[in-house]
């Protein structure tokens, strides 16, 4: 009787998910990707389930684009010389096992994000899931490039949309991050913007309240030191408040990336890096060519950060 019970209890708990976990904790990523992905599609009105295996293929799809972006690299540039369409079916065989729309080649920083397809999904069909914040901030994450004029509404939108709690540190941390990224941009390359009709005491002028607002906002967060967003305030409020930039760019010009959740502390299983002294010799890497007028795009981060500024000019700035 009593093993029966204990058999009825273990039945009970038994989680339709149990596979994709399974296969997430011993490391198959693409694997559990596969699973959770194709649970979403086949189970969408699996009210309980679904909305956490959408979340579960979003974070994993998210977390595995560097990897999927590296060996589409490899396949397409190795052989010199560089194919953008090579990339661009590589990103539809990715479709093709994920989902539609999940991922999507962007040629100008030569990479494979996730669109984030799956938490749109999760937002249409349930807005009112305890992961319906995270998803309302990755979606934001996809929305950065164009005027700062059209940008930080957004971005307020989202704050007014979530006035407290962790995922409000994280709309602030995007604020003072967008902040220093116009500020960035106005520093160096506004003379080009405004066809060289302005000094470089105006560009100064016209910059400084972006860093200042991006120092007050950072001095918020940090009032909450034990927080990823915290955290990571203190850092950025240091190098900024010197007058120096992080060399990353996270929005605004087309050339920016958000990076994956990781830059923004959500945590997600990552794929594993070589380990060290097994990298490809120098020699090996391929050169991979971008269009004219823009500058080489610089190697995709492992560590979730986004991309590193370039020394060009803003490709978008409308």
């Amino acid at each position: 009787m009593v093993v029966a019970c204990l058999l009825f209890a273990a039945t009970a708990q038994a989680s339709p998910l149990d596979e994709g976990y399974a296969m997430e904790r011993s490391g198959n990523l693409e694997g559990a990707a596969k699973f959770f992905c194709g649970y979403s599609q086949t189970n969408l009105s699996d009210k309980k389930w679904a909305p956490e295996s959408l979340v579960k293929c979003a974070r994993l799809l998210d977390s595995l684009a560097d990897s999927f972006t590296e060996r589409a690299e490899k396949k397409c540039y190795w052989s010199g010389g560089g194919d953008p369409t090579c990339m661009q079916r590589e990103a539809a065989a990715l479709n093709s096992q994920y989902g539609p729309g999940s991922f999507e080649y962007v040629h100008a920083i030569v990479y494979i994000p996730y669109t984030g397809v799956h938490y749109k999904t999760l937002m249409s069909k349930y807005p009112g899931s305890k992961y319906a914040q995270e998803a309302d901030f990755y979606l934001l994450l996809r929305e950065l490039v164009g005027h700062p004029d059209n940008v930080f509404p957004r971005v307020k939108a989202y704050l007014a949309r979530h006035p407290k709690g962790e995922w409000h540190r994280k709309g602030l941390l995007l604020w003072a991050r967008v902040n220093e990224d116009v500020w960035y941009v106005h520093r160096k390359w506004s003379w080009v913007l405004f066809n060289y009709q302005i000094s470089p005491e105006e560009l100064l002028i016209r910059s400084e309240p972006y860093r200042q607002e991006a120092l007050r906002t950072y001095k918020i967060l940090m009032k909450d030191s034990n927080t990823f967003e915290g955290q990571a305030a203190a850092r950025e409020y240091a190098v900024l408040n010197d007058n120096r930039d992080d060399s990353v760019v996270y929005s605004i010009v087309n050339d920016s990336s958000p990076g994956t959740l990781a830059a923004w502390g959500i945590e997600a299983p990552r794929p594993q890096r070589p380990a060290e002294g097994t990298s490809v010799p120098q020699s090996q890497i391929p050169q991979i060519s971008s269009p004219k007028g823009t500058a080489a795009p610089s190697a995709t981060p492992g560590d979730g950060r986004a991309y590193r500024k370039a020394p060009s000019v803003p490709k978008r700035w409308d």
